[in-house]
Parts: structure tokens; sequence; C-alpha cells
């Protein structure tokens, strides 16, 4: 190490200084999520809605149309959405078609459909706003 022992000892010491911060601000973090999820636990947790409630709130907005079957999916969400960044729409389809039932299967053009409705929202954060309700 270069420098005088004074040089030395500051250096130290302000890396001490540093290292109380951050001890500091993650105790503070770990303090919030605690809070957060003993309050998210009293507040229960809500149980997924089934497609037959969320055609229900579909119709109860009054939206036109029905709802595809990608927004009352959950599950098929989700499988779609982990092949956004790496996969081809058609890929996406022939994945699904090989995953999921015959009910459960779409089609490139209602794949296409959804994904333009919801681009933005998978861009920014891949958070999908609720197609229902």
């Amino acid at each position: 190490m270069s420098g005088s022992r004074y040089q030395r000892l500051k250096a130290a010491q302000r890396s001490k200084e540093w290292l109380t911060c951050a001890a500091a601000e993650i105790n503070g973090l770990i303090n919030d999520l605690e809070t957060e999820v003993k309050d998210g636990v009293k507040g229960g947790i809500k149980p997924a809605s089934t497609p037959a409630e969320m055609l229900a709130d579909h119709r109860r907005n009054h939206r036109r149309g029905t709802p595809s079957k990608i927004a009352i999916d959950a599950e098929l969400q989700a499988f779609i959405v982990a092949r956004l960044d790496s996969d081809t729409l058609q890929q996406i389809v022939a994945a699904v078609a090989a995953t999921f039932p015959p009910e459960r299967q779409i089609s490139i053009s209602g794949l296409s459909r959804w994904w333009i409705a919801n681009r933005d929202a998978l861009r920014l954060n891949r958070r999908i706003p609720p197609a229902i309700g």
C-alpha cells in the first residue's frame, strides 16, 4: 500500500463510516420488508380468480367482446412471458401446444394481439396489468 500511515488510517475510517451507513440502510430496508410482509399476511391472500369469475368481471365492466385465452389464464400468461425475450411468437405457440392441453392452446394471431395490447407494460417492468377486472 502506498501513502502514509495517516492517509491509510483516514481511508480506513471513511470505509468504516460508509459500511456503517450501508449497514443501517440495509437494516432499515429489512425492517420495511418485514413490516410489509406482516401487513400482507394480516390482510390475507386473495385466491386466484377462476375463468368464470374473470368472464363475469369482464361483462360487469362493460367490456366488448370476449377476453382472450391468455388474458384469463394466469399460468398460460406466465409461461408466455417467460419465453418472450428468447423465442419468436411461432416458437412460443409451438411450446404452448407441446405443454398445454388443446383447449388451452393459442394461435399466433391471438398471441400477437395480446402482446401488442400489453407490450408497453412488458417492456417497462414485466408486470402485466390484468386484462380482466
